[in-house]
């Protein structure tokens, strides 16, 4: 009983996690000017790379997903809907493997018209999965 009500005061208050525009302010701040080996000791070995024309090295990690799947059924018969949630974090790095650039892509489940007007009641994928709470 405890946890739901925590978990009803975070979405009152706005979440408890970071949201996306922290998640890459941290991880920038944390990563950018180091070396790409840091990212890797930290979350493993990238699900992809791609070597780039100018001698940089784009690296992509899926660091969580997962999908959810609800399903009804009435008299008329069932019927259901998925929706999956991830995050992937995306790195240039220059030739020398200094990382450059780094940019998250973060699905938060926030939808309906909160979603269109840009409010994320739910905080970060990537914040969750990562650890970060929100700073305010």
């Amino acid at each position: 009983m405890h946890v739901l009500k925590i978990l009803a005061l975070c979405a009152v208050l706005g979440g408890c996690v970071a949201s996306k525009q922290e998640v890459v302010a941290r991880l920038g701040d944390q990563y950018i000017g180091k070396n790409v080996d840091t990212l890797v000791s930290q979350f493993g070995p990238p699900a992809s790379t791609f070597r780039m024309n100018s001698g940089e090295t784009a690296y992509l990690w899926q660091l969580a997903a997962e999908t959810d799947i609800a399903v009804s059924s009435d008299k008329y018969g069932s019927s259901g809907g998925a929706k999956t949630y991830f995050c992937k974090v995306k790195v240039i790095a220059s030739s020398a493997g200094i990382v450059t650039k780094l940019t998250t892509e973060d699905s938060s489940g926030t939808g309906g018209l909160l979603g269109l007007a840009g409010v994320d009641i739910y905080g970060s994928v990537c914040a969750n999965h990562l650890g970060m709470p929100r700073q305010t």
